[in-house]
């Protein structure tokens, strides 16, 4: 992680925010847990809510002073919790306790996360930068901006950006699935992230190349797209065809002729 920091190169990992505040330090919340765990939360919610009456809570309620975490396994909320039925004069301290150890159960990995990036990156720089700022930085943009990738498009000699083939490109790309169009970008670039902003495409000087075909035989037309994944360019199939290989899956949509 300290190296994608460092060098620009963005892993495919989505981590939950619980992951990434941790890391930075930010204080975690009730909406962290939701985000992996929401029927805990929906629980939580339910028994503290002022609507539920103690007669309907003691009829439906029978844990312990016990929390059952990500791994299935159990920790006591209290000592000798297992024994410690929750009341309904105690469902509010127990709520407090099931939160705080459903959010503190991942800390010892993600100390031992924030270290090893501090390896690489100064420990101080990361309490200055938001949670949705590292998940940025390592991981980059989930999803392919499109319009954005189109601004840092440059075309060889003999294309343009309002040339047949080149329109025709971008008709199909628009058209792709969100999965399918990260797996282009892996195709063209070796790995599925972009940059997540101009300014970065500026900064580390990213550009998508687009090539025409080099072949003139008879038989252009059956081409597959070729890549450099080391200039992040494609070079057209042919003139009347565009072919994109997706996964070993070829894709192919023909232009209608008048």
């Amino acid at each position: 992680m300290g190296c994608c920091m460092r060098t620009g190169v963005r892993l495919s990992l989505d981590l939950a925010s619980i992951i990434w505040k941790q890391i930075v330090r930010e204080p975690l919340s009730l909406g962290d847990l939701e985000e992996v765990d929401s029927s805990v939360v929906g629980m939580l919610r339910y028994i503290t809510g002022e609507q539920l009456a103690a007669e309907e809570f003691d009829s439906v309620f029978t844990e312990t002073f016990t929390a059952m975490l990500s791994d299935t396994s159990s920790v006591e909320l209290l000592p000798d919790g297992t024994n410690v039925p929750v009341t309904f004069d105690r469902r509010e301290e127990y709520a407090e306790l099931l939160l705080k150890a459903r959010l503190s159960e991942s800390a010892v990995q993600c100390k031992a996360i924030r270290k090893g990036i501090s390896l690489i990156v100064p420990e101080a720089m990361l309490s200055f930068l938001t949670h949705r700022e590292i998940a940025s930085l390592i991981c980059g943009k989930p999803t392919v901006d499109l319009q954005m990738l189109r601004r840092h498009t440059r075309y060889s000699k003999g294309l343009a950006e309002d040339s047949d083939q080149v329109k025709f490109f971008w008709e199909v790309l628009e058209e792709l699935s969100e999965t399918d169009k990260l797996r282009f970008i892996k195709f063209c670039w070796g790995q599925e992230r972009l940059p997540a902003n101009d300014e970065e495409y500026e900064d580390r000087q990213v550009r998508f190349m687009i090539k025409a075909s080099t072949r003139n035989d008879d038989r252009k037309e059956d081409a597959l797209p070729k890549a450099d994944t080391c200039l992040l360019y494609t070079s057209d199939a042919a003139d009347d065809m565009q072919c994109v290989d997706l996964g070993g899956r070829r894709i192919i949509k023909k232009k209608k002729k008048k």
